[in-house]
């Protein structure tokens, strides 16, 4: 079954207990999606906003691709990860030390969009029905509480689907990422995962 969700419409009735969005999103083997990054810093008047695409397929693999306004790309396919960056000879694997902390941050969000978030010790999660049904998640360790307060998910009105998701900092800062144009379960090749076009 493929759903096209275009746009977003509220009404989760899958999402009133834990159990039903961990049916519901165990449904799901494949989401691509649009989406539009907004950074909010205090020092900064207007949000710095980024652009592009999303892929993931059950189990665990995914493709974070940032068009603009700079372009790089994260690949995650079974145990490997690679992040890519754009330059004047076109893009470069990325090595920094950075690399292990967005690996365990890729996991994280697999395990979420497996509909697993109680088999997850970094983060307490708790359901706020409403309209839309939202899913707080607030680290469970004293290293994660350093750089996140608190990450919201607002599910979508299309089963096991997430159309927002907001990460708050401690210090006021905040990241807003929207997804649009999502799609699901549509057939992704391995290619997607593995090779920067």
């Amino acid at each position: 079954m493929v759903v096209m969700i275009m746009p977003v419409l509220y009404g989760a009735g899958w999402a009133q207990n834990w159990e039903s969005i961990r049916q519901a999103m165990s449904q799901i083997h494949s989401i691509s999606a649009i989406f539009t990054q907004k950074k909010n810093l205090r020092i900064l008047a207007r949000p710095l906003v980024s652009k592009g695409r999303f892929y993931y397929r059950a189990p665990g693999d995914l493709r974070w691709e940032y068009q603009s306004p700079i372009k790089n790309v994260l690949l995650v396919h079974g145990d490997k990860v690679a992040m890519y960056v754009w330059n004047k000879d076109g893009f470069t694997k990325d090595q920094g030390p950075q690399l292990e902390a967005t690996r365990i941050v890729m996991e994280q969000i697999a395990s979420w969009l497996n509909g697993n978030f109680h088999d997850n010790r970094a983060f307490i999660p708790k359901l706020e029905p409403g309209n839309p049904p939202k899913i707080v998640l607030i680290p469970a360790k004293d290293y994660l509480a350093k750089f996140i307060k608190r990450i919201t998910l607002t599910l979508s009105g299309t089963s096991g689907a997430i159309s927002l998701i907001e990460i708050l900092e401690p210090q006021g800062s905040s990241t807003v990422i929207d997804f649009s144009h999502i799609a699901l379960n549509t057939p992704l090749s391995d290619t997607t995962f593995e090779k920067v076009k």
